[in-house]
């Protein structure tokens, strides 16, 4: 059994994607508290969710840029029923690969 499997994320994140490029349409983005790590204090993050999917992703600063481009508009009210491509890409994060989300336009 796979370590997802035993202990699945609330969140997508790059690996989820199988290595492929996935087209979706944005349904919402949310206002969520989360806790980074453990003993910390909680922080809010914005999450944007697709129609086609089940988890959400928690927005970064670059992947809001991207969709932001892909879409057409800087505001985030213009981006409910809009299409993007999500794709992976390796990213180096403190010294490891980690696979990060992308976006770009449909």
């Amino acid at each position: 059994m796979k370590l997802n499997d035993l202990f699945p994320r609330k969140y997508a994140t790059g690996e989820d994607l199988a290595g492929k490029s996935v087209t979706l349409t944005i349904s919402h983005l949310r206002l969520e508290k989360m806790i980074p790590t453990p003993g910390t204090a909680p922080v809010e993050k914005w999450v944007v969710f697709f129609k086609e999917a089940q988890k959400g992703i928690v927005l970064s600063k670059t992947l809001a840029f991207q969709i932001s481009k892909a879409v057409g508009s800087e505001d985030t009210d213009d981006w409910v029923g809009k299409k993007v491509v999500l794709y992976p890409e390796p990213v180096n994060v403190a010294g490891y690969t980690r696979t990060a989300i992308r976006a770009k336009a449909a």
